[in-house]
């Protein structure tokens, strides 16, 4: 007798994500930031506490779809983009979540400027979203992270105001090695995509004094 073969199918359920938030409802700008691998949004987001309120900045940070356990002992739990696996069925919804988010923004904010920013693995999200509507932000800021592959860089620039592909990275960034930023900015330049790339002293993290430097120069 045949052994009957194991079958799996997908079902659409409906999902309550997560959402960190900072400023106030109606600020003039809206930022959308998308945290790294392992992180959870409302830690993420804590930087952003110091360039909203009274500056004027509506911030959401949603949280990625896909939470596990960091560890076992603490309970400690980290949330990503998406997984290699189920890579095509994790783009299908969060891709929908980032939509749903991105609407939330604007009714928040007022009609001043739009920036996306995506840190580490966020930053591979945040240029996939980007290059798949037709969206075209104040600012699309790649920080610590790279542009992945199947991104064509001029779509990226295309859905930025500024018309380049802005890099924000630590000099001291254990993934983003001199190495791979200067492979990247080379591959850049054979596209003939016109590239910033911002530093700071610092290892892969965010940083405020950068943050608040490129906050003030891209909503000017």
């Amino acid at each position: 007798m045949p052994t009957p073969q194991l079958e799996t199918v997908q079902v659409p359920v409906t999902r309550t994500a997560l959402l960190a938030h900072h400023g106030p409802v109606g600020a003039p700008h809206g930022w959308l930031a998308l945290h790294g691998l392992d992180q959870r949004a409302a830690t993420f987001a804590a930087p952003f506490a110091r360039i909203a309120g009274a500056s004027g900045r509506r911030v959401l940070a949603p949280e990625g779809l896909s939470r596990h356990i960091l560890d076992t002992r603490t309970d400690a739990t980290g949330a990503c983009w998406t997984t290699i696996p189920d890579r095509p069925v994790d783009m299908v919804d969060v891709m929908a979540w980032l939509d749903t988010a991105a609407a939330r923004l604007d009714a928040e904010a007022g009609g001043g400027a739009r920036v996306l920013l995506g840190f580490s693995q966020g930053s591979i999200m945040a240029a996939r979203w980007a290059v798949a509507r037709e969206r075209v932000w104040d600012a699309v800021l790649i920080w610590g992270g790279a542009i992945p592959r199947g991104v064509d860089p001029r779509a990226l620039a295309a859905r930025s105001k500024t018309g380049r592909v802005e890099l924000v990275v630590g000099t001291r960034d254990q993934f983003a090695t001199p190495e791979r930023r200067a492979a990247m900015q080379a591959a850049l330049a054979e596209a003939q995509v016109p590239v910033r790339v911002t530093t700071f002293d610092g290892g892969h993290r965010l940083d405020d004094a950068t943050l608040a430097a490129l906050a003030a120069e891209l909503e000017a």
